[in-house]
């Protein structure tokens, strides 16, 4: 692998790896803020 395919791969990996993280960071806080309405629905 060289240095100039290198350097165009990169980036992908970074948004990939990106989005990952996204979607377990916003999947925890959904469940959290469902978790929120619910209660607040039960009371």
């Amino acid at each position: 692998m060289d240095k100039y395919s290198l350097i165009s791969f990169a980036p992908s990996i970074v948004i990939v790896a990106a989005m990952i993280v996204m979607g377990v960071v916003g999947g925890r806080y959904l469940k959290k803020a469902i978790a929120k309405d619910a209660a607040k629905a039960g009371e």
